[in-house]
Formats: C-alpha cells, sequence, structure tokens
C-alpha cells in the first residue's frame, strides 16, 4: 500500500507559550483552540517567507511577469509570428 500523503505528519509536542501571545494570536487568527492558533501561526509564518521569496525574485527579474498593458503588444507580436 501506498504512503498517504495528503494527511500531514502530526508530532505531540509540549510547549510552554505566553498565553497574552497566544490569546492576541487566537483573535488575529480568528481560531478557537490553542492547537488550531499554533497550526494557523505556522502556515502563516511559511506562507509570509513565500511570498518574501517570491517578492525578491521579482525584484531581482527573476520572475517573467506580464503587466495587463504588454498583453496587447504580446498578442500582437504571436499573431503576427503566425
Amino acid at each position: 500500500m501506498g504512503k498517504n500523503t495528503s494527511t500531514p505528519a502530526i508530532q505531540r509536542t509540549t510547549l510552554d507559550l505566553d498565553v497574552a501571545e497566544l490569546e492576541q494570536a487566537k483573535r488575529v487568527l480568528g481560531t478557537r483552540t490553542k492547537r488550531e492558533t499554533v497550526n494557523r501561526a505556522l502556515r502563516e509564518v511559511n506562507r509570509m517567507a513565500a511570498l518574501r521569496r517570491a517578492a525578491d525574485l521579482v525584484r531581482q527579474g527573476g520572475l517573467n511577469i506580464v503587466r495587463p498593458e504588454d498583453l496587447p503588444v504580446l498578442r500582437r507580436a504571436r499573431d503576427e509570428a503566425t
């Protein structure tokens, strides 16, 4: 049988958490439980890191991003080539 990759690995752990910070995070994230809050915060940190990496690529010219105003010119060039 193949490994089910759709279920994330879960590790049980004990953490000492700042109660005030946890409550603030719950309000910000709209979560109800400690577990949900910590997991959502971890996902959010990872999402923000990915966004920073993408922004860095854009700033360095590493992504070929087409602006909407460039589309007519690109389409004309494409149509003329065919």
